[in-house]
Parts: C-alpha cells; sequence; structure tokens
C-alpha cells in the first residue's frame, strides 16, 4: 500500500504534530462516528467542524462496512479536510507493555521482527507492527519499557480503501490510547503522573502518562455483559441520535447499577497503579482522568472520587482548543462534545501550531 505506512503508527508525543494547518481526525467506535476538523495558526488551535454519525452494527466490528458511512461524512463535513487521520480500537488492535534487555533503537526493531511470534497470538503474516520507545530511556539501563503495538492487516487495509474509494487518504492510522494520550498532554501538559481512564462501550482502556509519556496501557473488558444496555438505557433518544444527552435523575435501582459499575472502574484503577513498574511516583502525586461516552452518566466522577479517595477530572477534550461561539451553542455539540476525545487527539497529531 503506497499510500499508507504502518511502521509510523506511534509517534512520540513530544512531536505529534504533523506540518498541516488544518488536520481531521476519524474516530470509528462500535455504535457512532465521531469527527473533528481543526484548524492552526499562530494563535493556535481553533474548531472549525465536527460531525457524530450512527454506526450499522453487525455481530463482528471487524466486518463492519464502512463505504456509506465514509460518503456520509464528505456530505457532513464540506471543508477541505486536511491532513487526515484515523484510529483502530478493539479487537482488531493488540497493545503490550513489554520490559526488555537495553538495546538499540536498531537491535530492538530487529529482536521484534525476529521474534514477534513469541508476543502475540496472531499469526506474523497477517499483521502490522510497530513499537513505541520511551524518549526517557536515551541512556542505557538493564531494562527498558516499551509498548508493542498490533493490528490486524485486514482491518487497516479495508480502513483505507474505504476512505481511498471515497476520494480521501488517510495519511496515518493510529490507536485509540495514542490518540488519548495526545489529547492529555496538550490539555496538561507534561508534567506530572496520570491515569487516564477511557470508559466505553466494549470496555476500559487504561493508560499510565507519566512527563508526558505513555509507560502503561491495559486494555480491559467489563466483568458484565449488561453494562452497555444499562448506559443506553440512562441516555434519552430526543430527536436523532447526535442530540442524545443522559438523564439528569436516576431511578433507586439505577443508581445502585452505576455503584456497581464504579466499583468495578475502581479496581481496574488500583490494578493498574499497582502493576505500573515506576514504583518511585509517590501516590499523593497521583491524578485520574475520565474520558469516554459513559463518564457521561450523571454523578460518575464524583461517585468514584469518594470511593478511591484520587483527584479525579472529567477530560474535556475541547480544553485547549478554541471554539467558535456558533459551535458553542450548538446542542448536538454540546452533547457531543465528552465522545469526542480519541477523534480530537487524532487531529491533534495532524495539526501544527507555532
Amino acid at each position: 500500500m503506497s499510500a499508507y505506512n504502518w511502521q509510523q503508527i506511534v509517534r512520540s508525543t513530544k512531536t505529534m504534530f504533523a506540518h498541516a494547518s488544518r488536520a481531521t481526525g476519524v474516530d470509528i467506535g462500535t455504535s457512532l462516528m465521531k469527527t473533528v476538523v481543526l484548524q492552526a495558526d499562530h494563535n493556535g488551535l481553533s474548531l472549525v467542524d465536527f460531525s457524530l454519525q450512527s454506526v450499522c452494527q453487525t455481530d463482528n466490528p471487524d466486518e463492519r462496512s464502512y463505504a456509506g458511512l465514509i460518503e456520509s461524512l464528505q456530505e457532513k463535513i464540506k471543508i477541505p479536510f486536511g491532513t487526515m487521520g484515523t484510529s483502530l480500537s478493539g479487537s482488531s488492535v493488540f497493545v503490550k507493555s513489554m520490559t526488555l534487555p537495553a538495546m538499540t533503537e536498531k537491535d530492538l526493531r530487529e529482536h521484534l521482527t525476529l521474534e514477534l511470534d513469541r508476543y502475540i497470538a496472531f499469526d506474523v503474516e497477517d499483521v502490522y507492527w510497530d513499537v513505541y520507545r520511551q524518549n526517557s530511556y536515551s541512556q542505557l539501563t538493564a531494562e527498558q519499557e516499551h509498548v508493542l503495538v498490533v493490528a490486524k492487516k485486514e482491518c487497516v487495509e479495508r480502513r483505507v480503501e474505504a476512505f481511498r474509494q471515497d476520494g480521501m487518504t488517510l495519511r496515518f492510522v493510529d490507536v485509540d490510547a495514542f490518540a488519548l494520550v495526545n489529547l492529555a498532554v496538550h490539555n496538561y501538559g507534561y508534567e506530572g503522573s496520570w491515569l487516564l481512564a477511557h470508559i466505553g462501550p466494549t470496555g476500559m482502556v487504561m493508560v499510565v502518562i507519566v512527563e508526558g509519556e505513555p509507560v502503561c496501557i491495559r486494555k480491559v473488558p467489563y466483568d458484565v455483559e449488561w453494562y452497555g444496555e444499562f448506559f443506553e438505557q440512562i441516555f434519552i433518544q430526543k430527536t436523532s441520535l447526535e442530540q442524545r444527552e443522559p438523564r439528569r435523575n436516576l431511578e433507586t435501582s439505577e443508581t445502585l447499577l452505576l455503584e456497581k459499575f464504579v466499583q468495578e472502574m475502581r479496581k481496574q484503577i488500583c490494578e493498574t497503579w499497582e502493576s505500573f513498574s515506576d514504583r518511585a511516583t509517590p501516590v499523593s502525586s497521583r491524578r485520574i482522568l475520565l474520558s469516554g461516552g459513559y463518564t457521561a452518566a450523571p454523578g460518575i466522577a464524583s461517585i468514584l472520587a469518594q470511593s478511591i479517595g484520587y483527584e479525579i477530572q472529567l477530560l474535556d477534550p475541547f480544553q485547549s482548543i478554541t471554539i467558535p461561539t456558533g459551535i458553542q451553542q450548538d446542542v448536538c455539540f454540546q452533547n457531543a462534545s465528552p465522545l469526542m476525545g480519541v477523534a480530537v487527539g487524532m487531529a491533534l497529531r495532524g495539526a501544527r501550531y507555532d
């Protein structure tokens, strides 16, 4: 595929901005496709357009057809897209934190090229892969931590081809975890230790970020299958899917179910901190960011904060991005904003500001 190079999937968050004045991030989820178009100039970044579209669900998300979905994107967003990228998630992507003996970048890639089948369950011939090497490990130590990212070739190629058929070229493909790192660093800077918990329909993505770099990534499926149906029930369907918003008052039974869900979140957050290898990070300096559609449930952040005792913030994808007044007043945007984190993170990778 001449228009695509998987070996550039993972870039350091410290060099995440490409040379483009306008960039588009597309996040195709299990039920919604989120698109964000950002404009970069000497004043920073501004949102120039967005869309939220329903995705027809199938039994196997990897076999979902994107043809009509991508075509409708051009109808909703009529301005030039600029540099365009999309993200992969779910079963099509495998992300693994690894501790390996210290070696150079060249030796690391040669090792994984020869030994990749030791680390993954897929056939090596059927996947694209890349490895994220932390910048902080420029000096040789006994061991170094890396993040291995693997995706099924079929899924990547189908996604790229769907855009190509409608006259759009994907300049890069990334994974949701790294898009969220881009977003967190852009909003909160490089200092401190964060655990970013992305809560969506298929499970949780836990990312530990230290000094602006991802040092631990965990993809966690839910213990029970009814969470998705429960969260759909606490959202009111208005005139269209794009205008849904959470109910402000929950019934007693729903509150109890929400508390059960928060207990699982608490368990996974604690396990992620415990599995994080940098034990020197003091507990008092650890902070938690929540992102994803399920964080819009009423009171979820406050319930979790009371349960876990850490500082918790809801991640606002547009905290450091200028939003025109017309878009700010758009009810659809107000309801969609919490869902846009991955799409914004993708757009950030393709945008540049001075």
